[in-house]
């Protein structure tokens, strides 16, 4: 395939997302070192960026500020992590959440499918009052990572099918993104 080839396809590709974007209420092309991902809030979820976090949903009749169940997009660097699988990552966030919830576990439960059909694993993390899916979308220098935590374990199944929504709107654009730097 030429060169000239490539570029159309990924400018066709990326002119589709910028359109179907653009065309949700919310909707935002979230990007960083080594990637570009776009993402869509679900009906009945509101998108919101912090400093912390660059995609986060909560449900639109809460604040962000008072909800028992958020959900967020994040990437997690390969190589600055040292993984190079969505399994060592598991472990590795796992290992992070006991340091807070000491007998929180991690087990598969299940797959989620993103918008190019692409399968991803969901796992399930509970344990001392912690509730949450996260699923991971394994790209070539970076693992987009999908959280769903709740207060509750009624407030996890009640937003399970929004979580799915989200993972299923999610289109890696690029690990190459570049931004000129000023004169």
């Amino acid at each position: 395939m030429t060169l000239a080839r490539k570029i159309a396809i990924w400018a066709t590709a990326l002119l589709a997302v910028v359109l179907r974007a653009s065309a949700a209420d919310d909707a935002a092309i979230i990007d960083g070192p080594n990637y570009s991902f776009a993402i869509r809030a679900p009906e009945g979820w509101r998108l919101t960026s912090t400093r912390q976090l660059q995609a986060a949903f909560y449900p639109a009749d809460k604040t962000f500020e008072k909800t028992p169940v958020i959900m967020y997009a994040r990437s997690a660097d390969k190589a600055e992590l040292k993984v190079k699988t969505d399994e060592e990552l598991n472990k590795l966030d796992l290992s992070g959440i006991q340091v807070r919830h000491p007998k929180a576990e991690s087990t598969k439960a299940g797959t989620a499918r993103t918008s190019d059909r692409k399968e991803i694993p969901i796992y399930s993390f509970s344990g001392g009052g912690f509730f949450e899916r996260v699923a991971y979308a394994d790209e070539a220098k970076t693992i987009t990572v999908f959280v769903l935590s709740a207060d509750t374990a009624d407030d996890l199944k009640s937003s399970e099918k929004p979580f799915l929504e989200i993972v299923a709107s999610y289109v890696f654009l690029s690990e190459n993104v570049t931004i000129p730097k000023g004169r």
